[in-house]
């Protein structure tokens, strides 16, 4: 059974983060964990299942521009807020888990299982959710007032991908090959440029760009998301 995109029903996205020096129409939106990259499309988006969750520190902040990287690094050590995770459904949890713990490196932070609510979930990440960002599996078809009997959803347009720094991108992409991972671009230099990047799906379909970032503390970095109207969306 297949379920459609759902709308955002557990809170707003509660976000300020700021914006790096990126050409107009991709802008990247970032915290101390992970960044959100909003790319302006002009065809008609569906609702992705999916959700940012963010903390704050404060009561409200404004987006903010910023020329140079070094600016953007010396806001962030400043600010107190950050993204805490992402939350969509998938239609196997326990097949998830197992391609995200042995093909991307993840760890299980937690799972809970309530069986009469008909919902089940997982965190899963590279470090404590205190201090790194998370993914968050959903197994529920309680938005559909029915049982579990969903294996797969339409992730919808406004989704686009994960990033995740690696080492080694050829590695990580055999490892992925050898464990029955889809891999969709070959490792190989980003177009006009050096970083070494390949793209992978989950099995449900989710995309990840694993991108070749050696030292880099926190690996699941980044979010890109597709939106109407990028003004709008900062």
């Amino acid at each position: 059974m297949r379920a459609l995109p759902m709308a955002v029903s557990r809170g707003a996205v509660a976000c300020a983060t700021p914006a790096a020096a990126v050409p107009r129409r991709s802008m990247l939106l970032s915290s101390a964990a992970a960044g959100a990259v909003l790319q302006s499309d002009p065809i008609r988006l569906s609702t992705p299942k999916l959700k940012l969750r963010a903390s704050a520190g404060a009561a409200q902040a404004a987006a903010t521009s910023f020329s140079s990287n070094d600016e953007a690094f010396a806001w962030a050590k400043k600010d107190n807020m950050r993204l805490l995770h992402v939350v969509y459904g998938v239609g196997d949890i326990d097949r998830t888990i197992k391609f995200y713990t042995e093909c991307l490196g993840m760890k299980l932070l937690r799972k809970r299982d309530i069986p009469e609510e008909k919902y089940t979930n997982a965190f899963l990440g590279y470090g404590p959710e205190e201090t790194n960002f998370a993914i968050e599996l959903t197994y529920t078809n309680a938005f559909l007032r029915t049982n579990y009997g969903v294996d797969s959803y339409d992730i919808g347009a406004g989704f686009g991908h994960f990033g995740i720094a690696t080492d080694d991108v050829a590695k990580t992409v055999e490892l992925i090959r050898a464990k029955g991972g889809k891999v969709t671009r070959e490792p190989g230099p980003v177009k006009g440029g050096k970083t070494v990047i390949a793209f992978i799906e989950d099995p449900d379909g989710y995309k990840f760009e694993i991108l070749e970032r050696p030292g880099t503390p926190e690996p699941l970095g980044q979010v890109m998301l597709r939106v109407g109207d990028l003004d709008r969306a900062i």
